[in-house]
């Protein structure tokens, strides 16, 4: 019953899937590479990248489904092969001149950049956050094109986009 309604609701196609520049698991249901652990490394890690081609509710459950069982394995990974002492240095040094910075993280909706701007004294002047939800809310009229009403919730949810975020 489970499989009926997920199976074959709220499509979205890898061509309108890249067109909108969808990010995270919403791209990667729909057959599209998208992970910035993977686009933008600053380590080496045993990334497990999951995928699937048809783009609907089940296909958004299932990469949510197995991106948790990799994530507990690379979690396992890194605290079974962690040696040495972890170190940190809680003194910030002024930079002596104004400066700025990006950071680009793959969260659990996808990849999220943080851009900061600080003066000659380190005060943060200017931050800006990109949740994927900014690039992943215009996917979800799409994939309803074919979708009955009624299933309007279950679709919304298999998309399970942050209100919040598309303000930052």
């Amino acid at each position: 019953m489970v499989y009926d309604r997920f199976a074959g609701t709220a499509v979205l196609h890898p061509d309108d899937a890249s067109a909108l520049g969808c990010l995270g698991y919403v791209a990667r249901a729909s057959g599209l590479r998208s992970d910035a652990r993977v686009e933008h490394p600053t380590i080496v890690l045993p990334i497990t990248e999951i995928g699937a081609p048809d783009g609907d509710v089940l296909a958004r459950y299932t990469v949510r489904r197995d991106e948790f069982a990799a994530s507990a394995a690379l979690a396992q990974h890194i605290v079974e092969s962690h040696t040495g002492p972890i170190e940190y240095a809680a003194t910030l040094h002024p930079v002596g001149a104004p400066s700025s910075g990006i950071g680009i993280v793959e969260g659990w909706r996808g990849t999220i950049v943080h851009r900061v701007e600080i003066d000659v004294d380190g005060r943060i002047t200017r931050a800006k956050v990109v949740d994927p939800s900014w690039f992943n809310w215009p996917a979800l009229p799409v994939a309803m094109a074919d979708t009955i009403v009624p299933d309007f919730p279950l679709a919304n949810k298999s998309f399970n986009q942050s209100y919040a975020g598309n303000d930052l």
